[in-house]
């Protein structure tokens, strides 16, 4: 975590020292978020367990023609829902750590309002207790992911937005059979957040 932040803050002190010396309109800023992430399909994320609820901060850098880069980091958490403990291994609090890197597009709809579209590379981590054994199982996926932001500012640099995003999911778990395998390394899932954003 020490090192996205850190990354958070180079980034906007290149952003800050190139509008300096060249000229670039370059805009950055910070948001803040709760989000709720829905796992679908036929997988034992969807099947085993309840919906991850969670928070997340992030950075966006814009250039003057409405393009920019992007950086999301979320931690949430779940429930192995009722009877799925046993078929899910005898595993307690999920946890899914979330990055995601994007570019992103903005549509200024009025002076208030305006709409970012968004893609990306997505990095999960995501750990599960064994309730018998004081472990954690840790499994680390890549991904993608698809969404986009509407967006309201309130007064000067502060704004409020919702997003809604489908992040896929695609794990390591190994198994012979390549239906089993399937089922428990793929999923799709659909996030909504909202937040505060503050622009420098």
């Amino acid at each position: 975590m020490r090192i996205i932040i850190f990354l958070l803050v180079l980034i906007s002190t290149i952003a800050f020292s190139q509008k300096k010396r060249k000229g670039l309109d370059v805009v950055s800023n910070i948001d803040v978020k709760v989000l709720a992430m829905k796992p679908l399909g036929n997988n034992s994320l969807a099947k085993d367990l309840q919906p991850f609820y969670g928070f997340g901060f992030g950075g966006n850098l814009m250039t003057p023609i409405n393009f920019g880069i992007g950086l999301d980091y979320s931690e949430l958490f779940s429930n192995v829902k009722y009877g799925s403990q046993n078929m899910y291994g005898n595993l307690g609090s999920p946890r899914m750590t979330v990055v995601d890197v994007f570019l992103t597009h903005r549509e200024n709809i009025s002076d208030d309002f305006m709409i970012e579209e968004l893609a990306g590379f997505s990095y999960y981590r995501y750990t599960n207790l064994y309730l018998d054994k004081i472990e954690k199982m840790k499994n680390n996926a890549m991904g993608f992911h698809l969404g986009g932001k509407a967006i309201y500012t309130l007064d000067g640099p502060q704004q409020v937005f919702a997003a809604l995003k489908a992040n896929f999911y695609y794990g390591n778990v190994y198994n012979e059979n390549p239906a089993i395998r399937k089922y428990y390394s793929n999923s799709t899932f659909l996030s909504l957040s909202v937040g505060y954003r503050y622009n420098f």
